[in-house]
């Protein structure tokens, strides 16, 4: 079940949120979608509780995701009705059946994408879930980061990116920051951008200034 509205400027996702605060001023500037970090292992792991006053605090027109890495779709699906998410992200090796599992949920697939062989494993994975009868909803690429499972700021090199097919939905992560998002926007024409490490004050902290222009500078060159 998708919540994803259609646009007509490129979206934009800021994740690794840890206060309302942060959660709120981003969404004074435009801020699409924030993204609540559940990954025990990183350092932008937020509370379910505050979670939960994120969620509840967001004004209309600003989705909260929860980002998840390798957790049973039970819980993921607990952990979303608790909190009170409708959109949830599956960053690590979840097997193609869990995103039917979650189909009362919209769903992004995260791939990390270091080099071709990456790109044809997630093109398989694609394929195999449609013949399952349920596809992601939105799709994102982050660079591959050896014992990470995003929010590094490393970017997906120039040439990797330039062989990504066509997909719906696709956002792009990995590396990005108010100075380099235009070109990479101009570059690959996402339906959105995620951006975790180039906004922030320390993990988890965000820069209200920085935030603000990173939204300035995927709009001005999505036209």
């Amino acid at each position: 079940m998708s919540h994803i509205e259609a646009s007509d400027h490129v979206l934009v996702k800021v994740c690794g949120l840890t206060s309302v605060a942060d959660a709120l001023s981003c969404a004074g500037v435009g801020v699409d979608w924030v993204g609540l970090n559940f990954y025990e292992g990183s350092k932008r792991r937020v509370d379910r509780n505050i979670a939960a006053e994120i969620v509840a605090s967001l004004p209309a027109g600003c989705e909260a995701v929860g980002l998840f890495v390798d957790r049973p779709a039970g819980e993921v699906a607990e952990m979303a009705e608790w909190v009170g998410l409708r959109i949830v992200q599956l960053h690590g090796s979840e097997p193609v059946g869990v995103i039917k599992e979650l189909g009362h949920l919209t769903v992004i697939r995260a791939f990390r994408i270091g080099d071709e062989e990456a790109i044809a494993r997630m093109l398989a994975y694609l394929d195999r879930a449609r013949v399952l009868g349920r596809a992601p909803d939105a799709v994102l690429v982050d660079a591959d980061v050896a014992g990470e499972a995003g929010g590094t700021g490393q970017s997906i090199s120039v040439g990797l990116l330039e062989r990504l097919p066509p997909l719906p939905r696709l956002i792009l992560a990995g590396g990005l920051s108010p100075e380099n998002v235009g070109e990479r926007v101009e570059r690959v024409r996402p339906w959105m951008v995620d951006v975790a490490s180039g906004v922030e004050i320390s993990p988890g902290r965000k820069d209200a200034a920085r935030v603000a222009a990173f939204v300035r500078g995927a709009r001005r060159k999505a036209t």
